[in-house]
């Protein structure tokens, strides 16, 4: 071993020292500007280094006390052995000027204390494994490099740690592969720690369409962040199936149980990338593709009782008590905390296999808005979750016949159903000869469901019989009292969607909307609904 005190190469000098250099005693070495120190190991117990010029390392660096490298330093450490090397020690590393890792052969371990950087650093060759220490970069650091054969490794629980501003912050970091990670910061400026995992969050239970990687991102002060967070991936991280032109980044707080998803957009070329903005506290990233983002379908129907000829009235929605109620109607057990002020009521929404129109896969309870629109409790377009391909969508309404498009339609993108403003957006059952599939409320402009299935069995009866709409009408009012008005009331029974149910004739009469259903003239016809069930 060599012990050196106090050394100071001259400009232009060089010193090697191949065996292991040990530093103790409060010794310090200065490495003048243009002078290199080539070293093998090192081994510090109580000095430093001052490096004004460059020191290759070319073995291990065991660093017990102090922080090795002079705070005056301004010159360049490249640790480029060619074959493994390892930091190690109970005392943290700090490089002052430049830090460049370049192991030719190998991979450069930390199995000591943290490594804190306050100057540049550069990644030339070989990978940087930080295991369970944290690798802290000073605000003006400027990181370059990084790719699939030089990252830093993050499979232990050490982070790499940089401030996050508004310009973007690159963390060129991998755990089996190289999965970069980029931060913008609008909100306040933050220390951000990132960590590449190899695999899902562990409270996520979907093996399939997503990317099989993540990252776990803490702030030194929690609050104030506006991120926009970019992820990176490579095609052998993508589990089957996974579409990575529909793409999307996932955000959890809760190891994956609940998971909030960006919208769907195409990944473009390798290496595929996906944003997501908007992002006020931190947690673990994802990506997943369609099958789990919030794509947003574009739905338009009309219930044919609530059309004044313009838009829909929303008569359970305007009194106090609101007569909608909080959870759905149809069992698909959806409760909300407000009704949509726009809202007319709940719609049952279905998406029905691409090569049966009777068979239902996926069930949604929704609202529809005054224009026909059907929306979110928050009044923006309905959003399908865990499905992707094509399918038939169906709607249902507690007393009008339900219907489903005659084409499939392809779930990706912002998907476009619009029932309102065609009937042949319908399917026509070609055994049913006495209606079509919509009520053509306005002529030639405008279509909705049929009204009147007060006894919601999918058809619009008005003669007596055990299947009659027009006497389960009677019999709620009373059969030997047909004059009661009930008020103030959410049933099916209220056929024109005005609070109340009326059996009486009058304008505000559910037994003569019935009747105006299939006819006047033609009482005993029977309507029935389009949609095989």
């Amino acid at each position: 071993m060599k012990k050196i005190l106090i050394l100071t190469f001259l400009f232009g000098s060089a010193f090697s020292v191949f065996a292991q250099l040990v530093l103790s005693s409060t010794s310090q070495i200065v490495v003048a500007s243009g002078s290199t120190l080539v070293v093998g190991e090192i081994l510090n117990t109580s000095g430093t280094i001052k490096n004004l010029g460059t020191v290759n390392i070319s073995g291990d660096v065991t660093n017990n006390s102090g922080g090795l490298f002079d705070a005056d330093s301004d010159g360049t450490v490249n640790i480029n052995g060619s074959s493994a090397q390892t930091i190690s020690g109970a005392a943290a590393v700090h490089y002052y000027g430049t830090l460049v890792i370049n192991n030719t052969s190998g991979d450069i371990s930390v199995t000591g204390a943290e490594q804190q950087v306050h100057g540049d650093m550069t990644l030339t060759s070989g990978k940087l494994s930080i295991g369970d220490s944290d690798l802290t970069l000073a605000s003006a650091t400027t990181l370059t490099g990084g790719s699939a054969t030089t990252y830093i490794v993050t499979s232990g629980t050490g982070q790499l740690k940089r401030t996050v501003g508004s310009d973007n912050v690159n963390f060129p970091v991998g755990n089996g592969a190289y999965n970069p990670i980029t931060l913008n910061n609008t909100g306040t400026s933050d220390v951000y720690g990132v960590k590449a995992v190899e695999g899902k969050p562990s409270g996520f239970t979907g093996t399939t369409h997503i990317v099989n990687e993540s990252w776990d991102v803490t702030e030194a002060v929690p609050g104030e962040s506006n991120l926009t967070v970019t992820t990176q991936w490579n095609i052998g991280d993508e589990t089957t199936p996974f579409d990575r032109t529909k793409s999307c980044v996932g955000f959890t707080t809760d190891g994956g149980t609940d998971v909030a998803w960006s919208t769907v957009a195409d990944a473009g070329s390798a290496p595929y990338t996906r944003s997501t903005t908007g992002i006020t506290s931190v947690g673990t990233f994802m990506v997943g593709d369609d099958y789990y983002g919030e794509m947003r379908m574009d739905l338009k129907v009309i219930l044919a009782a609530a059309w004044n000829g313009t838009n829909m009235d929303k008569n359970l929605n305007t009194g106090t008590p609101n007569l909608i109620p909080l959870t759905d109607p149809y069992g698909v057990g959806v409760t909300v905390s407000d009704i949509p002020a726009n809202a007319v009521d709940w719609v049952k929404i279905e998406l029905r296999n691409s090569s049966s129109r009777s068979t239902v896969t996926n069930t949604y309870a929704k609202f529809v808005d005054v224009n026909g629109q059907v929306i979110e409790e928050d009044g923006t377009n309905m959003k399908v979750t865990g499905v992707s391909g094509t399918y038939y969508v169906a709607v249902k309404h507690r007393n009008h016949l339900g219907i489903v498009t005659s084409a499939i339609v392809e779930l990706t993108g912002a998907p476009n159903v619009n029932f309102k403003s065609t009937q042949a957006t319908a399917w026509q059952d070609g055994d049913i000869s006495t209606n079509a599939a919509m009520d053509e409320v306005e002529s030639g402009s405008a279509f909705g469901l049929w009204s009147g299935d007060a006894n919601a069995d999918g058809e619009v009866q008005y003669a007596s019989g055990a299947n009659s709409d027009q006497v389960t009408v009677l019999n709620a009012v009373g059969s030997t009292t047909p004059g009661n008005i009930i008020s103030n009331t959410y049933t099916k029974n209220d056929v024109n969607m005005d609070g109340e149910v009326q059996y009486a004739s009058g304008p505000n009469s559910d037994q003569v909307t019935i009747l105006n259903v299939v006819g006047s003239t033609t009482p005993g016809n029977i309507y029935s609904a389009h949609l095989p069930e």
